[in-house]
C-alpha cells in the first residue's frame, strides 16, 4: 500500500511538471513578436511612396463609379481622389485578387492629352493605355490633389489635377464661368477648398473641377450608347454630393461661405453657410429671352439651343416687380429655359426656379432644370420677377 501511494504521488508530480512546461511554452507562443499577416481585400489600389500609403491600405482602394454616359454605376470603372506628390518614384495601380497581385503602369500611348474635348478639364491631364508591369510608374508634374480613373474594360487610366469651383445660374459667372474655391496647403491625407463673401443668387448650380464637366475614357464605339465617360462634377445636394447628380438649387439669395473638404478614405463633405443679405436686384436692364429647341429661329430653321427667342426688356409693373411676355409658337416637343442676353454668363431660369400658374401650366414639366414642353401649340408665357422677395412666376396659357 505504501508503495502504491508513492507511485501515485510520483505520477501526480510528473503531471504537474508537464503542465508547467506546456504552460510556459504556450505563453511564449502568445508573446511571439511575429505579427499576424496583413489581410488585403480584393480590389484596385493606388500605391506608392508619392502618396500617403506606400503599401496596401484600404483608404487608397479605388471605388466603382458612375459612367457619365447614361448616369449609371459601371462595374468596370474605378476612381479615387487622392493627393499625390511629384517625383520620379511615382505610383502604381495594383489589382489584388486573392494571392495574385497585378501591377499596372503606363503603356505606349499614355501621356498628356493634346486636344481635350469641350467638356473636359481645361488644365492639362494625362490619359492612355496601361499594362501589367513591375517597373513603369505613373508620375504627376506637381504636388497636388488628383482624380485617378481606371477603366478596366478598355484598360485605360486618366489622371486629372483637381481645382474645385462653382458654376451655374446662381453663381457670379453664370453657366459660362467658374467661381473658383481657394485650395488649402498641400497634404497627403486631406485637402480643403473654400470661399467666403460669395454672392449667390436664387437658381441652380454645381461643383465642378478644373473647368470641366467630364473625362472621356472611350468614345470609339460606333454606338454612342456604349461610350464611357467619368464625371468631373458634383450635384445632388450640398449635404449629399453625387457625381454628375442633378443641379443643386439655391432658394435663398445672399452672401455665403462655401467649403469642400476631402479626407482620404472618407470622401467629400461640403458646407454652404449664409453670412449676409444682398439688396434687391434691379432687373430693369435685363434683356431676357427664351433659349431651347422648341421654336424656329429668325431665319426659319429649327432652334437648337443656339439662338434666343423674344429677347426683350421688362415691363416694370411695380417698384420691384418686372414682367416679360412671350407669345411663342412651339412647333415640337422639346425643352427650354429663360436666359439673360445671348450667352450663359448672365441669369438663367429653369423649371424648378419658378412657380407655375395659368391654365396651361400642366403642359410643362421638369428635366433636371430644363422646362419640358408636352405638346406643340401657340403659347403665351408671362415671366414675372418680384425682386423684393426674389420669387419667379410663369403664367402659361395656350392660345
Amino acid at each position: 500500500m505504501k508503495n502504491l501511494m508513492m507511485k501515485i504521488s510520483t505520477m501526480l508530480a510528473m503531471v504537474v511538471v508537464l503542465a508547467l512546461v506546456f504552460g510556459v511554452s504556450s505563453c511564449k507562443k502568445k508573446s511571439d513578436p511575429t505579427p499576424d499577416p496583413v489581410i488585403v481585400l480584393d480590389g484596385y489600389y493606388v500605391k506608392g511612396s508619392v502618396t500617403a500609403y506606400p503599401d496596401f491600405n484600404s483608404k487608397a482602394m479605388m471605388k466603382i463609379t458612375y459612367n457619365e454616359n447614361g448616369g449609371k454605376i459601371d462595374s468596370t470603372l474605378f476612381e479615387l481622389y487622392i493627393p499625390i506628390k511629384a517625383g520620379a518614384a511615382g505610383f502604381s495601380i495594383v489589382h489584388v485578387a486573392g494571392s495574385v497581385r497585378s501591377i499596372f503602369g503606363p503603356a505606349t500611348g499614355f501621356g498628356v492629352v493634346a486636344t481635350p474635348t469641350t467638356d473636359e478639364p481645361k488644365i492639362a491631364f494625362q490619359r492612355g493605355p496601361v499594362s501589367p508591369t513591375s517597373t513603369a510608374v505613373f508620375t504627376v508634374p506637381q504636388d497636388g490633389f488628383y482624380h485617378v480613373v481606371f477603366d478596366t474594360k478598355f484598360n485605360k487610366v486618366a489622371i486629372m489635377r483637381v481645382h474645385w469651383g462653382m458654376i451655374g445660374a446662381a453663381t457670379p459667372g453664370g453657366w459660362s464661368n467658374d467661381t473658383l474655391l481657394t485650395e488649402s496647403v498641400f497634404s497627403l491625407t486631406n485637402m480643403t477648398y473654400s470661399l467666403t463673401g460669395l454672392k449667390l443668387l436664387k437658381g441652380e448650380w454645381k461643383f465642378r473641377y478644373s473647368h470641366g464637366w467630364k473625362v472621356e475614357m472611350d468614345t470609339t464605339n460606333a454606338d454612342p450608347v456604349l461610350w464611357v465617360k467619368v464625371n468631373a462634377n458634383f450635384g445632388g445636394a450640398v449635404s449629399a454630393l453625387v457625381p454628375g447628380g442633378t443641379n443643386i438649387v439655391n432658394t435663398v439669395p445672399g452672401i455665403y461661405s462655401c467649403t469642400v473638404a476631402y479626407t482620404l478614405g472618407t470622401g467629400y463633405t461640403a458646407t454652404l453657410t449664409k453670412t449676409g443679405n444682398i439688396p434687391p436686384i434691379d432687373y430693369s436692364a435685363f434683356q431676357m429671352g427664351i433659349i431651347g429647341n422648341v421654336y424656329l429661329k429668325l431665319d426659319g430653321t429649327q432652334a437648337n439651343w443656339d439662338e434666343n427667342f423674344g429677347t426683350s426688356l421688362p415691363t416694370i409693373t411695380a417698384v420691384t416687380t418686372y414682367t416679360w411676355t412671350y407669345i411663342i409658337p412651339i412647333n415640337a416637343a422639346g425643352e427650354f429655359k429663360f436666359r439673360q442676353g445671348n450667352d450663359w454668363a448672365g441669369k438663367s431660369i429653369g423649371y424648378s426656379d419658378v412657380t407655375w400658374a395659368g391654365a396651361a401650366a400642366a403642359d410643362f414639366t421638369n428635366n433636371n432644370g430644363n422646362i419640358v414642353v408636352g405638346a406643340a401649340g401657340n403659347y403665351t408665357l408671362v415671366l414675372t420677377i418680384d425682386a423684393a422677395t426674389e420669387t419667379y412666376t410663369v403664367t402659361a396659357t395656350k392660345n
